[in-house]
């Protein structure tokens, strides 16, 4: 991992640590969501909703306002909430997806069982890998549209994934959310 790209992830860590949303970045959001979807983001633990609102105003300060991708950009980690990673679990995650990205892939696909967290020391990784389905699931329950579940599902997949998407539009949208949630 270059040294740029270790200051940079420092850098994400330490705003997931001390920037919590204002009660204006909560009215921006409520006035983007529906009320069920707001109920949604209000389940994410407070750094989670910090880092979908660097993700949206990414998006926004690229020029996108498709609704279906600002919403997806507010809760493409909120299936992150049925099992709230721990700060020490957050730390070895990234360490290890720079170090053995394919054995946290592994790791990460682990079963388990419904409605029960995992007990061992693959807790972290089975939740980063699946929390996309558990959120867009989540997402399907609130009445979202298929579009934002769909980008919810697939947010942290490679661009392999993108042919899932039948249009342009949407597979455009499913790589600006991508690289916004990369960058934020």
């Amino acid at each position: 991992m270059k040294l740029a790209r270790i200051l940079y992830r420092a850098h994400q860590f330490w705003q997931a640590l001390v920037k919590k949303p204002t009660k204006s970045d909560l009215e921006f959001v409520e006035s983007l969501l529906t009320p069920s979807e707001y109920l949604l983001f209000r389940r994410m633990h407070w750094s989670e909703q910090a880092h979908g609102l660097r993700v949206l105003r990414s998006l926004l300060d690229r020029g996108e306002h498709h609704p279906d991708l600002l919403k997806a950009a507010l809760l493409h980690d909120v299936g992150k909430s049925c099992f709230p990673l721990r700060l020490w679990e957050r730390v070895v995650i990234v360490v290890a997806k720079a170090v053995v990205p394919g054995r946290v892939i592994r790791w990460g696909a682990s079963p388990m069982l419904e409605n029960q967290a995992p007990a061992d020391w693959r807790r972290g990784f089975i939740i980063s890998e699946q929390h996309p389905g558990w959120g867009a699931r989540m997402a399907a329950e609130a009445g979202m549209s298929p579009l934002a579940i769909a980008l919810i599902r697939y947010h942290q997949n490679g661009m392999s994934d993108v042919g899932k998407f039948s249009h342009s539009l949407d597979r455009h949208l499913l790589h600006v959310l991508q690289a916004a949630d990369e960058e934020s």
